[in-house]
């Protein structure tokens, strides 16, 4: 019987975008020699609908992610490739818990996305693959028209696609690329909380987001801490919250769209 997993640990977000970002990154000292560099591409099949830019598998809760370091050049290329659902539909049984395979280096996990200022859980599962990406292969998949994603993407993958969403790879093959986004991470620790931060440059818009992880149990507790550790840093958490994703993959979109 399909459901939806059960998560164990979550991951809390505050978000800034524009101006704020910019003030944010600032008031925290970043520099981006001193984080990692990647850049990271996205598919989708954007539309206009009545209402602006729609994008189907985002809004059926489906990401497809590439990410790319930004310190490998050569003929394969070090990266990652991941399928996330969130929020999470109900899955079979053996979508049921988090699995680690070393020997083909992919994970699968599982975890609550908590968004600030509200913190509401949404469950979330993730299979990430770690990868050395051929040049030409990249290439083809990152086209401007018609991106060979299928080509990206392993068995597991695969396989989580068509038990959780129903897709099999033929429906992945009007899929469009978005793309590039460049991002920088640093990892710091600020009293008791590991923090991670990240930054999003798509076109001339910048994004920041600032995570820590915990149990399920004290959420609740570390999203009142970060909030605490970010005012004693001088910056105020915004009052409303929307991942980074949706901004992103909307700004790429519109390039897409006629």
């Amino acid at each position: 019987m399909a459901e939806i997993p059960t998560a164990k640990a979550a991951e809390l977000k505050i978000s800034f975008s524009g101006d704020e970002a910019r003030k944010a990154a600032c008031a925290l000292g970043l520099q981006s020699s001193a984080g990692r560099s990647r850049t990271i591409h996205f598919w989708d099949a954007p539309r206009k609908g009545s209402e602006g830019i729609v994008l189907p598998f985002l809004e059926r809760g489906v990401i497809l992610r590439l990410r790319l370091d930004d310190a490998d050049h050569g003929a394969k290329r070090k990266g990652d490739m991941t399928v996330k659902l969130r929020p999470c539909p109900p899955l079979p049984s053996d979508w049921q818990e988090e699995i680690k395979n070393e020997d083909d280096d992919w994970e699968f996990t599982i975890e609550e996305d908590r968004a600030g200022p509200s913190f509401v859980p949404v469950p979330a599962a993730s299979l990430q693959a770690d990868r050395k990406f051929e040049a030409a292969l990249l290439r083809s998949a990152l086209a401007s028209e018609r991106g060979a994603l299928d080509h990206l993407l392993t068995d597991p993958h695969h396989g989580l696609l068509e038990d959780a969403a129903g897709l099999k790879k033929g429906d992945l093959s009007d899929l469009r690329a978005l793309g590039p986004v460049y991002s920088v991470k640093w990892k710091q620790e600020w009293d008791e909380l590991a923090v991670a931060i990240e930054e999003w440059t798509v076109k001339d818009l910048r994004f920041l987001e600032i995570s820590v992880r915990s149990s399920t149990a004290e959420a609740a507790d570390t999203g009142r801490l970060l909030e605490r550790a970010l005012r004693g840093r001088g910056i105020e958490p915004p009052p409303s919250g929307e991942t980074k994703t949706r901004m992103a993959l909307t700004v790429l979109a519109r390039d897409l769209v006629p």
